[in-house]
């Protein structure tokens, strides 16, 4: 009778236990897992672009925009922030604006 033995030459792997967390060196900010994005109006333009014109004022810029949800000055600038574009006023006049 013959008889056939055969044998493996590595012991079988053993699962794998999880490794302690890497400390980096610098504390780690925490991840809020109730984070909510809130979209900004953007995605919907309110508004054509098409209608703006160098030199217009202010009254006539809010005749065709809603109000602004942010207004910043800088170095005499205004800038008037919507979520789909930023425009420039200088002296009470449209300088430029952004399409965002």
């Amino acid at each position: 009778m013959l008889a056939l033995v055969l044998a493996c030459a590595t012991p079988p792997e053993e699962p794998e236990t999880p490794a302690a967390p890497v400390d980096p060196g610098w504390p780690m900010r925490q991840i809020d897992a109730e984070f909510n994005v809130e979209l900004a109006e953007p995605f919907v333009r309110l508004v054509d672009l098409s209608r703006l014109r160098i030199g217009m004022t202010k009254a006539e810029v809010l005749a065709l925009f809603p109000d602004p949800y942010e207004i910043r000055l800088r170095q005499g600038d205004e800038f008037w922030q919507y979520g789909f574009a930023e425009l420039i006023f200088r002296d009470g006049r449209l300088r430029d604006w952004f399409d965002l």
